[in-house]
């Protein structure tokens, strides 16, 4: 769970703070405490885990022209229309759509999409390009 979890504790060992952090607490105060550095730990938890929660939503759809790529649902969407693609084409989709506008080697598309070590073999590369550009372009 993305919960931030704040322990308050009269244990002030250290070994009671370890524990208490070691089972999932994302910080630990103990007694007695300011009531201002309390809201300033809530606070803080608080744009950490709003942070994350707006990162982690950013990222599940990329929108690049009139393409959707909804990688929760493992979707392509163009014009409103849904694309069928395979896995690897889409997997290779997605690493050019994260990567606007940069150069990306083919050990590095290889290496992403097939999770393999590249060995200099392009062709499964370029036979996957042009398969996709045949679904995509207009």
């Amino acid at each position: 769970s993305n919960i931030p979890i704040i322990i308050i504790s009269a244990k002030c060992e250290n070994y009671d703070k370890v524990l208490g952090l070691d089972v999932g607490a994302d910080d630990y105060i103990t007694k007695p405490f300011e009531p201002l550095e309390l809201i300033a730990r809530v606070n803080a938890q608080l744009r950490r885990c709003y942070s994350l929660n707006v990162e982690d939503s950013v990222e599940k759809i990329i929108k690049s022209r009139d393409l959707i790529l909804d990688k929760e649902k493992i979707i392509l969407t163009k014009d409103g229309k849904e694309i069928t693609l395979t896995l690897k084409e889409f997997k290779m989709l997605e690493l050019f759509m994260e990567n606007r506008n940069r150069v990306i080697t083919k050990q590095t598309i290889f290496e992403n999409v097939w999770n393999e070590d590249y060995l200099y073999d392009d062709n499964v590369i370029m036979v996957h390009i042009s398969n996709l550009r045949d679904k995509i372009e207009d």
